[in-house]
């Protein structure tokens, strides 16, 4: 029997999942993979709560997991870039294999940590998606595969607050405090609604996917404050939803990579992925199009894919097998790296909701202004005015447009005279 002992590091939700799923599926995961987990020690900063360790030690120093030679594999499952990238950095340079769930690490300093050595060492599935294996299915299942686009729902704060916008009618700052009772929002949850979490799991999948280089600044990153009801309501009459998406295409100019709303087609796969789900997309020239779908959060979700890497590592120890994650690393050469597309240079439609003055005329000043930058309307929503000062909403569906051409139309529009508040744009998902 192949016993590799494991130390811990945090005890928060996802590591009390790992503990109970052990527990409750040890013998399971034997049969399976030939390898029995045995936690040996936990450590934390934060006092021992009143948790089953099986047995392990405790200690409140992260050193003493790297000082601890019965350690076969550390899970780092802390968060943070702080103290956690501390202990990856010198459990790698110890040649001690690291199963992390941090995707803000991995996304900022990727190419340092599997440079070398990191290749065969550090594993960080349950960074992404919680228990949907897209890292193992793009690193193995699709790795004969040229991937041409990634559509992905990787947060589940931002899906839950649209669905229940839609569902129940409820503005954003009271699904919000909703999601926050429920736990599924921080009680700073700028990390989520402002797009940071999508976009460091979304350079983790452009990384692997098509450049094989960690670089976040390369994407193009909007949260979800300005969507409002009246969005939702527009988006469903022109029979589509609004859904906070990472998308990934690669085109004749490179690649695009984006975090932003969407609307996407109410008939397609993404639109019906609902609550705190994540989903993602993948198109590829061989298998053609695959939805990967299931829980993004939790602790038992997200410690299943942080057990996977754990047993694939073990296996990769004892007998050399297992999927070896494979970037250009740290000193990958320029010249080869893949050109990421400036967003200006992003084609796509746009949805656009404009408050207008209640005065004659006011659609055909607005057309005009969008002719003058040959941007044609495809679709069009003009209610009739509920009476009083309030303004009358236009709502328009463009034809596909360049970016930086958009932008230009909007600031025109966005100084007129009639218009009287602050226009929102939200573009249409690719191939919508």
């Amino acid at each position: 029997m192949t016993v590799i002992n494991v130390g811990i590091a945090g005890l928060g939700t996802v590591a009390q999942g790992v503990l109970e799923l052990i527990r409750r599926n040890g013998a399971l995961m034997h049969q399976r993979s030939g390898v029995t987990l045995r936690v040996v020690r936990v450590a934390s900063r934060r006092e021992k709560p009143e948790v089953d360790l099986m047995g392990a030690r405790f200690s409140t120093s992260l050193e003493d997991l790297l000082n601890d030679s019965e350690i076969d594999l550390i899970l780092e499952l802390i968060g943070g870039d702080g103290v956690a990238l501390d202990l990856i950095r010198k459990a790698l340079a110890k040649g001690t294999p690291v199963v992390t769930a941090n995707k803000a690490v991995l996304a900022a300093h990727g190419n340092e940590l599997l440079a070398g050595s990191g290749k065969q060492l550090l594993r960080f599935e349950a960074s992404v998606a919680g228990a949907i294996p897209i890292i193992q299915s793009i690193s193995g299942g699709l790795a004969a595969n040229r991937l041409h686009s990634l559509f992905g729902i990787i947060n589940g704060t931002c899906n839950y607050i649209f669905g229940k916008m839609e569902a129940e009618g409820t503005p954003f700052d009271q699904v919000l405090a909703q999601a926050q009772a429920l736990g599924y929002a921080e009680a700073d949850p700028s990390f989520d609604i402002d797009g940071i979490d999508a976009a460091h799991k979304l350079t983790i999948l452009l990384a692997l996917g098509f450049t094989g280089h960690f670089d976040l600044s390369a994407l193009h990153i909007e949260g979800i404050q300005h969507v409002t009801l009246a969005d939702i309501g527009f988006a469903k009459e022109l029979g589509y939803k609004i859904k906070h998406l990472g998308i990934i295409q690669n085109t004749a100019d490179g690649v695009e990579a984006r975090v932003h709303p969407a609307l996407v087609p109410m008939n397609a796969l993404l639109a019906n992925v609902n609550d705190v789900m994540n989903a993602v997309q993948i198109n590829s020239d061989g298998a053609g199009g695959t939805l990967f779908s299931g829980p993004g959060a939790g602790g038992e979700a997200t410690a299943s894919a942080v057990l996977s890497d754990a047993l694939a590592l073990a296996q990769q120890m004892t007998t050399g097998s297992g999927l070896v994650v494979e970037t250009a690393g740290a000193d990958a050469d320029p010249a080869e790296s893949v050109n990421i597309v400036p967003m200006a240079k992003v084609v796509s439609a746009n949805y656009l909701r404009i408050p207008t003055l209640d005065q004659p005329g006011v659609f055909a000043q607005v057309t005009q202004a969008l002719s003058e930058f040959s941007i044609s309307i495809d679709a069009a929503i003009q209610h009739e005015a509920s009476g009083g000062q309030q303004p009358v909403d236009i709502v328009l569906m463009t034809n596909e447009v360049a970016e930086e051409t958009m932008n230009a139309a909007l600031a025109k529009l966005q100084g007129l005279d009639l218009v009287a508040s602050d226009i929102v744009r939200l573009r249409v998902a690719p191939g919508a």
